[in-house]
């Protein structure tokens, strides 16, 4: 059997996506397969057929879909049937905030935002992600896309959200009334730095008219955006399970969408 890489993806949502087609091709030349890189935003047929909810995903001879950044030594094991036991973990989200000075995220300080979940990695679409942003205000209207919580200089958390008519994912509902996290990271379980970027957001979203905040979180893992508890904590409730998400071998979460009132 000839097996088939597809790497579906978000624009440049998340800079991960190059290291992410980078090893889905070196996995390819190991295993003698095909690859293929998809774009949702030109594709969403794509993403609603493998229930795509994440700025990434691997689709594996088209049933096997994986939505984290792994190796291609990963790839290769779960390709072949041979993947690892890794159990899932629950992660507690720290409840004792940080210190913290809020700035608007604009095209010009994204790339700031960019060591919080990628740290020594290449390739890595930093200049690509700028460019999204650019192209996303565009798109959207919007003054801005989110929010930055720096301590001193150093960018500590950062919260990113669309209006969920632009998000190309398979969402049950999509309204200009409605805006959705399409990413806030990253999760600790020490310190609370999410909160006070979340914050920021729900005051804004009410002054420019929206209705609701939609999110989609891992319930135990911070994966996209989880865990669920911590979106409890701020007024969100469940709108039920979207999908299984696969974080990599044998590694699965819950995916649930929770919405807030504005």
């Amino acid at each position: 059997m000839k097996h088939h890489l597809l790497v579906l993806r978000f624009g440049a949502q998340c800079p991960w996506y190059r290291w992410v087609i980078d090893q889905a091709s070196q996995a390819a030349r190991e295993l003698g397969a095909e690859v293929t890189v998809k774009d949702v935003m030109d594709h969403p047929e794509l993403a609603e057929r493998h229930r795509m909810f994440f700025p990434f995903t691997t689709v594996i001879d088209g049933n096997i879909r994986i939505s984290a950044p792994v190796s291609a030594e990963v790839l290769i094991r779960i390709a072949k049937g041979t993947p690892e036991p890794k159990p899932t973990s629950p992660m507690a989200h720290g409840e004792r905030a940080g210190p913290h000075l809020i700035h608007k995220l604009t095209p010009e300080n994204i790339k700031a935002t960019i060591p919080l979940c990628i740290a020594n990695v290449r390739p890595i679409a930093d200049r690509e992600k700028v460019l999204w942003t650019k192209e996303m205000l565009k798109r959207s209207g919007c003054a801005q896309l989110g929010f930055i919580a720096f301590q001193g200089e150093k960018a500590r958390d950062v919260v990113e959200y669309l209006p969920s008519s632009l998000v190309p994912y398979p969402l049950p509902k999509k309204d200009s009334s409605i805006a959705f996290v399409t990413c806030i990271y990253p999760t600790k379980p020490d310190v609370d730095y999410k909160s006070p970027v979340l914050k920021r957001l729900l005051a804004h979203l009410r002054e420019e008219g929206y209705k609701e905040l939609h999110v989609i979180a891992g319930r135990q893992r911070p994966y996209p955006n989880g865990p669920l508890s911590f979106f409890r904590r701020h007024g969100f409730v469940e709108l039920g399970e979207v999908d299984q998400l696969c974080l990599g071998e044998l590694d699965e979460e819950e995916l649930i969408l929770m919405r807030r009132e504005l």
